[in-house]
Formats: structure tokens, sequence, C-alpha cells
């Protein structure tokens, strides 16, 4: 065998072997970023189910459209938005607009990661996007009012962006049932009340 040969496959030896390990450091990072997106839907998940936010949710949900037709609450959350002297109000005032906070901030906060790539898109939408625009039809007025407020158009336009994101992915998508796969047949033995009007 002459030198030029061993060179040869001594060259080809050495590509495939940098070939080999180009495509298990691709398969690696897959594996990768489909541990880090588990981790962080349970993540997400976890906080979602949280008590705290679980109970300010419920909060929201019940009485922040209410508070908002009431000038003390206004009053209060100007106060609390620009950072004056905050008026003597019920402790349900502060409740509440710690919860809304609390609530706009996490969907803020998801609103970034998923700017940014940190979330697979599709699967956080099939995962939470119901969630994602309940929450904002509770939340329109109160952004509107506090971007009012505080002169500040960017208050929670990360959980805005979100919103879009869930809007556009029902308008595609409409149900994530796979298809061709068939649906279980159900019955609900008990009479619907009529959906109530949306406001």
């Amino acid at each position: 065998m002459s030198l030029e040969l061993v060179n040869t496959f001594g060259t080809l030896l050495t590509v495939a072997i940098i070939a080999a390990t180009a495509i298990a450091a691709m398969v690696q990072l897959r594996h990768l970023r489909a541990s880090n997106q588990i981790t962080a839907m349970l993540s997400i998940g976890n906080q979602f189910e949280s008590a705290e936010f679980r109970n300010a949710t419920t909060l929201v949900r019940r009485d922040l459209d209410a508070a908002l037709e009431y000038p003390a609450y206004r009053e209060y959350t100007i106060a609390m938005t620009r950072r004056t002297r905050i008026p003597a109000v019920p402790k349900e005032y502060d409740d509440l607009f710690n919860a809304a906070s609390l609530v706009g901030n996490t969907f803020e906060e998801l609103g970034i990661l998923m700017k940014n790539g940190i979330i697979d898109r599709d699967l956080f939408l099939d995962r939470y996007g119901w969630a994602i625009l309940q929450t904002w039809n509770r939340f329109q007025r109160t952004v509107a009012w506090a971007r009012d407020v505080s002169n500040e158009p960017t208050i929670w336009e990360n959980f805005e962006y979100l919103t879009v994101l869930a809007q556009d992915f029902a308008r595609e998508r409409g149900s994530t049932y796979p298809k061709g796969v068939r649906h279980l047949e159900l019955r609900n033995p008990w009479s619907v009340p009529p959906m109530p009007a949306t406001p």
C-alpha cells in the first residue's frame, strides 16, 4: 500500500469521524432543546397551578371589571400607578390591584419568553392559548386604563403580543385535534343553560 493511499484513507476516515461527530452533536442539541422545552412547560404549568396565581386569577375574573366602574377604585389605581399619595380604600381594592398586577405581569413575562424564542410557539399556544385569550378579554379595559393613566403605551405590551399570537393560532388551527383521528362519542345527560351574552 502506497503512502499516498494511506494518507487518502486517513483523510477520508478523519472526514467521516468529523461528520459523525457533527451529526451526533446535532442530535444531542435536538434532545437538549426538547428537554429545555419540557422543563419550561412544566415550570409554566407549576406557576399556573400555584395557589397564589389561581387565587389571583379568580379574583380578577370575578371582580376586576366591576371594580373599574367605581371611581374610588380608579383613583386608587391612579395613585398606585403614578406612585402618589394612596387614598384610604378597602383592603379588597389592594388585593384586587395586586392580583391584577400578578396575573398581568405573569402573561407579560410569558410574552417576553415567546417573543425571544425561549419557548416553542406551537407547543405553548396549543396548551395555553385559551387561557391567554380568556385572561386578555378580562384585562382589556384594565390595560387601556393603565396605559392612559401612566401615559405609557408599552404597559403589558408583551401580554398583548402573546394575545395576538394566540388569536392567530386559534384562527389558523381551529381545533388542534390531530386530523384523521376519530373523536369519541360523548353524551351530556343534563340540560345546559344558554351562554350569557358577551360584553
